[in-house]
């Protein structure tokens, strides 16, 4: 969406621009405008050269707006005062408060935005001292930071209604012994990947892992030293996982991961890794930990249920043969 945003704010800008040239109603905009509607362009490009960019392009475009928007009421505020009582720049004041939101974190938004729009109000005080501001002038302000209140008020709000909801999702998602994901979740994203297959043709594979005799490590030492072992193990696939993999439970000892753009030829060589990652683990008083690994790479007719079977099939392949193996599905 931003590379539509971009190039129309910059589009906007040279739309303005002409605009304020002809009303003759604000300099400074014959200034600053083509140089906004310049870095949009530029960042425009940048941004769809270099998609992983977006980190800091889409925040350097919130800083060009409130720059913008900064200087242009300082000067009808301190030097100029606007016959119409507030500049039509200010109709873009909200956009700052929206776009902090969805650029920072929601404490750091919140001062954000309550510094611009502290500093407004310091320009306006600074305008009502020299005398530059008359009566329609103040109502205008007085109304302008009211709403702009409200606005911040509000969006502070909702932010936090929706990170209430993203992590009662994410609960949703998450198995609580171990902290990875689960079925739930493999099954949803499971359904986004393969048809990235299907479509892309990307490849897919995915890992079915299953612990060794883990009934005995229960019965023998009981079901505390048995989740310190889970625990254990799941660090260790995180260990050797990529940040692009997913590591998911599916339940009891059995582990899934997912691994996204990559053939079945890689996926058997981290299953080897993984496998012998485990057989060196050490938890006291357990001895000798072992997996049995399923792998299988996803065709572009499978269904997540087909692709699940295949993985499956070759896990038991792997336990008949004796345990402590890796087997292609």
């Amino acid at each position: 969406m931003a590379l539509w945003l971009l190039p129309l704010g910059a589009l906007l800008a040279l739309v303005a621009f002409a605009a304020s040239r002809a009303a003759e109603l604000d300099p400074v905009d014959r200034f600053l405008l083509p140089f906004l509607a310049l870095g949009f362009s530029l960042l425009a490009i940048i941004l769809w050269r270099f998609p992983r960019t977006s980190s800091w392009v889409l925040p350097l475009a919130h800083l060009l707006v409130v720059g913008y928007l900064l200087t242009t009421l300082a000067y009808q505020l301190l030097i100029r005062p606007n016959p119409m009582g507030l500049s039509p720049a200010a109709y873009w004041v909200p956009f700052v408060y929206f776009s902090s939101f969805l650029f920072f974190q929601t404490r750091q938004a919140v001062r954000l935005a309550l510094l611009y729009l502290l500093a407004l109000f310091l320009l306006s005080l600074l305008g009502s001292f020299r005398g530059h501001l008359h009566a329609e002038h103040l109502n205008a302000l007085a109304q302008f930071f009211g709403a702009n209140l409200a606005y911040v008020g509000l969006l502070y709000m909702l932010v936090r209604v929706r990170e209430g909801y993203l992590e009662a999702r994410l609960d949703a998602y998450t198995d609580p012994l171990t902290n990875l994901r689960n079925r739930r979740y493999l099954d949803l994203v499971l359904e986004r990947e393969l048809f990235r297959v299907r479509r892309y043709g990307r490849p897919l594979s995915l890992l079915i892992l299953d612990l060794d005799h883990f009934k005995q490590v229960n019965d023998r030492y009981g079901h505390p030293v048995g989740d310190r072992v889970l625990k254990s193990l799941t660090r260790c696939l995180e260990d050797h996982l990529r940040q692009s993999d997913r590591a998911v439970r599916l339940g009891g000892e059995e582990f899934a991961i997912l691994l996204a753009e990559t053939p079945l030829a890689q996926a058997v060589r981290l299953a080897e890794r993984l496998r012998q990652a485990v057989a060196a683990l050490r938890i006291p008083p357990v001895e000798g930990l072992s997996v049995s690994i399923g792998v299988a790479q996803a065709h572009p007719e499978d269904s997540p249920l087909s692709l699940l079977k295949r993985a499956d099939d070759a896990l038991y392949q792997a336990k008949r043969r004796g345990k402590n193996r890796v087997e292609v599905g």
